[in-house]
């Protein structure tokens, strides 16, 4: 699930609403932490695509067609696929977490609490609850704070004062697969896909930051995320062009298709 955990989340689209269509053409750029230390994204938002590069990674989302395009300049690689292909490798990935849970109930009682215990929030209620209010980039944004049971906590920070330039399109729930909690839902050892998309959209707004711990087998993964400045104007057609981005890069198939097929 790594590289499917890079494929989607590169794409950084969390919580979105529903904005004008005349809206200007915008640029957001983030400051992040991490496992792999301090960095910085950007995201790029016209009326026909959308585009986020992340270190190594950018990802491109046409919302037309609802194709996302992932390209990854360490390997000159790219791979495409769609939001309903990604909707069915997770319908997949979650029934294979069902039978997992299955087999679980079977063994004897100690050995299945150690290894609840040991796999985090496989069994834990998720919830979505309003903290406080702060100003991020200029704008004022809302806490929401998402916790998982003991495993999972995400603080997220929205905006509903920003303007995108993005179609009626349902982005609520294209960010259950690529925001902050996309590493949870794609994660077969916490609860399935649908209930963490049905949850997300009790989000409401653009995410200007957010703060997420995760553990996994043991192992805390924190990370955060903060946008430092907010640019409306034209963006190039080229900023979302696969052959200017990839120049000689080679197609091969998405991660997401092998998990289809299982």
């Amino acid at each position: 699930m790594k590289n499917l955990g890079r494929t989607l989340s590169a794409a950084a689209l969390t919580a979105v609403i529903a904005a004008p269509i005349l809206a200007e053409d915008l640029t957001v750029t983030f400051k992040t932490t991490g496992s792999g230390g301090e960095g910085t994204s950007s995201q790029y938002y016209s009326s026909e695509r959308m585009r986020s590069h992340d270190g190594n990674q950018d990802t491109i989302f046409e919302y037309a067609s609802g194709t996302f395009t992932n390209i990854d300049h360490g390997k000159k690689e790219y791979s495409e696929i769609t939001l309903a292909e990604i909707e069915e490798a997770m319908k997949a990935a979650s029934a294979q977490m069902e039978q997992a849970k299955a087999q679980m109930e079977s063994m004897p009682a100690a050995i299945r609490e150690r290894m609840e215990k040991m796999m985090g929030g496989m069994a834990g209620e998720v919830t979505v609850t309003k903290g406080g209010t702060r100003e991020v980039a200029g704008y004022p944004t809302q806490e929401y704070i998402v916790t998982m049971g003991e495993s999972v906590k995400m603080s997220s920070w929205n905006t509903t004062d920003l303007a995108l330039p993005i179609p009626e399109v349902n982005l609520k729930k294209l960010a259950a697969f690529t925001g902050p909690m996309a590493a949870v839902a794609q994660n077969p050892m916490f609860k399935g896909f649908g209930e963490i998309a049905e949850k997300m959209q009790e989000m409401e707004g653009f995410t200007l930051a957010s703060e997420s711990s995760i553990e996994m087998m043991g192992r805390a993964h924190e990370s955060t995320r903060e946008a430092t400045a907010v640019k409306a104007g034209p963006i190039p057609a080229s900023e979302f062009d696969v052959a200017s981005l990839a120049p000689g890069y080679k197609k091969v198939d998405s991660p997401l298709s092998e998990i289809g097929k299982r």
